[in-house]
């Protein structure tokens, strides 16, 4: 029987980086590509936190790094950025205990030293915060803490991600005030009067400032929420403004900007935007429920269309990245890849996400097939022959499973022994 392999999944890296006081990144090491997509104990991921500013007070303070997902950690690794004093370093678990890291109990550590890493940490449970003490010693210093884990890559969360995300809430209320001012005036003038063409202009004016300062800003977005507030009021002025207005025009750019750099957040260095694929695909359904309420000619109906069409295309990207900072056995990619294989064939025809749904269970699927040829190699052949027992049944499925990705594991098992090689077809 000829074999057919899927393409090997190369590792992504996922980085988060927010301004100010701590900032954050996931980085993923392994000794492979292959390591990524299976359940290996001896995978390296890690992410990565930082802490700024550290203060020049006797005695320190306490500054406090959150993972975004408790995770079990192998060690820790700090590099100082200028002279410091740790006094020490504390895990917080789940469950709010504390558990000291005997490797950062008062050292000093200068920019010119090598990193320092901790004793092998076998805590079983997932680690849900870092705390440490510290102190710069004559001049400003920062810290660079690096966590390890064989599951998946840890991700930090900083404490200042909420803030950044409300105060540039307000900054866009407060312009959209005065984008609003002068687009009442302009709609409630008589068409192609003096009045109206003055609070056009000016409504124009807003409008490119409006669209500047979100360009403008590098370290920091509106929040999900006010910003999907945005997309659909947007949508709504640009649908009902009078045909060839300046309002017309000017809402329609607004929308248009504010959804790319909504969908470019996602892959730039950044904290204020933390979105799951899952998250992504209940957006694309909100947008595609008020996209079948517009009418079918409607300038709303094509401006929802534009954002499902680019959302779609955009989340197995996304959804990559995640799989990629995670350590899944073959049991838990393969069960991702039903989870979307069973969205797609229960798709319409026609849907928007039905490719998308597709796509994503393929790439699952694929993450399942490079860690069951890794897990085969454990099996004894009464486990073996259960498994295919298992995925014959679901190979003569075909309207529940993809046939092509249950004959590749069937390939897979079978070669694991010519006994079972001879009885594959029985």
């Amino acid at each position: 029987m000829e074999r057919h392999w899927a393409q090997r999944i190369l590792a992504s890296v996922l980085v988060l980086q927010a301004p100010g006081l701590v900032q954050a990144e996931v980085e993923t090491y392994t000794s492979g590509a292959d390591r990524v997509a299976a359940a290996d104990p001896y995978a390296s991921f890690e992410g990565v936190g930082r802490i700024s500013d550290i203060t020049r007070k006797t005695g320190g303070a306490m500054y406090r790094l959150d993972l975004a997902k408790p995770l079990p950690l192998t060690s820790v690794k700090a590099k100082s950025k200028g002279k410091l004093k740790i006094t020490s370093m504390t895990l917080i678990t789940d469950k709010q205990e504390r558990i000291p890291i005997k490797a950062f109990a008062n050292i000093t550590m200068s920019e010119t030293d090598q990193p320092v890493v901790s004793e092998a940490l076998t805590m079983p449970g997932g680690i849900a915060m870092i705390e440490i003490q510290a102190e710069a010693m004559g001049g400003s210093a920062g810290l660079e803490v690096t966590a390890v884990s064989n599951q998946e890559a840890p991700q930090f969360v900083p404490r200042d991600e909420l803030s950044c995300s409300k105060k540039f809430d307000a900054i866009l209320k407060e312009k959209l005030d005065v984008v609003q001012l002068w687009a009442g005036r302009a709609e409630s003038s008589a068409a192609d009067s003096w009045q109206e063409k003055y609070a056009s202009k000016e409504f124009t004016k807003y409008v490119a400032d409006f669209i500047t300062t979100l360009k403008e800003s590098k370290d920091s977005y509106a929040s999900t929420e006010y910003t999907l507030t945005l997309l659909n009021f947007f949508t709504d002025r640009h649908n009902a403004s009078r045909v060839g207005s300046a309002s017309e025009q000017g809402y329609k750019a607004m929308a248009t900007e504010t959804f790319d750099i909504f969908l470019a957040s996602f892959q730039i260095q950044q904290t204020c935007r933390v979105v799951s694929s899952d998250a992504l695909i209940e957006i694309t359904l909100d947008f595609q429920k008020k996209q079948e309420a517009s009418k079918p000619d409607s300038r709303a109906r094509k401006m929802y269309e534009m954002m499902i069409g680019k959302l779609g295309k955009f989340i197995p990207t996304q959804y990559r990245k995640e799989l990629a900072t995670k350590n899944l056995a073959f049991r838990q990619a393969d069960n991702e890849g039903y989870k979307f294989y069973k969205q797609f064939v229960a798709s319409k025809a026609d849907s928007a996400l039905k490719g998308t749904y597709q796509e994503m269970s393929s790439t699952a699927y694929a993450l399942a097939e490079q860690a069951l040829m890794k897990e085969v190699k454990t099996l004894d052949n009464e486990k073996t022959y259960q498994l295919i027992v298992e995925f014959q049944g679901k190979y003569n499925d075909p309207a529940n499973y993809p046939q092509e990705t249950m004959m590749k594991y069937l390939v897979i098992l079978s070669d694991h022994s010519n006994f079972l090689r001879s009885t594959l077809g029985q």
